[in-house]
């Protein structure tokens, strides 16, 4: 059997019909620790559109599909500025024109735009509820959790004392670790304008 490129792999993330597929799909295309930012940002922006079209075959995850699209976006968006930034400290900002005759920086030329109008989510853990999944899944510890999670003990605190929201690994992790539980089971979709 020979070795699959990452375009067959994205192709396969491409192809997702459900959430679930689209997690499991994405943990394989996930850049390593030594890739460039360029690469992360392009991770983040593909990954954003994977789940923008999930959320419209999967109706039954479009909420959270949709949360995690836009999540992935300000990642994509988050590492865009820092790649301008770091241009701009290299060299004099240059204005450029664009067509139309308005000038932008390099920072507002990279910048992934958030779409106005577009509803914000946010993931919250569902307290009690994570707890007795936690404890019937036979977890006695945050450590082994975490390790089973795929994730560093600190994150799985954090996030189980309110201090950090869920993101995409940690919700993925969750699923994995404490299946047969579903996302609405462990987690809730914040909706504001």
């Amino acid at each position: 059997m020979g070795v699959t490129s990452l375009e067959e792999l994205w192709s396969a993330v491409e192809s997702a019909a459900t959430l679930r597929q689209a997690h499991d799909a994405l943990l394989e295309v996930v850049p390593s620790r030594e890739a460039t930012r360029v690469e992360w940002r392009d991770f983040h922006l593909r990954a954003a559109e994977v789940y923008r079209r999930v959320a419209e075959t999967d109706r039954g995850r479009q909420r959270e599909a949709l949360f995690l699209a836009e999540q992935q976006r300000e990642k994509a968006d988050k590492i865009a500025q820092g790649l301008a930034a770091d241009a701009g400290a290299r060299r004099k900002r240059r204005r450029r024109i664009e067509p139309g005759g308005s000038e932008r920086t390099a920072a507002q030329a990279v910048r992934v735009p958030h779409r106005v109008g577009d509803p914000r989510y946010a993931v919250r853990l569902r307290d009690d509820a994570f707890t007795k999944a936690v404890r019937l899944a036979g977890f006695h510890s945050d450590y082994a959790l975490a390790k089973a999670m795929g994730l560093n003990r600190s994150t799985v605190k954090r996030a189980r004392d309110g201090e950090l929201r869920p993101g995409a690994r940690f919700i993925s992790g969750a699923l994995k670790a404490l299946a047969p539980f579903e996302f609405e089971d462990l987690f809730e979709v914040e909706t504001s304008d």
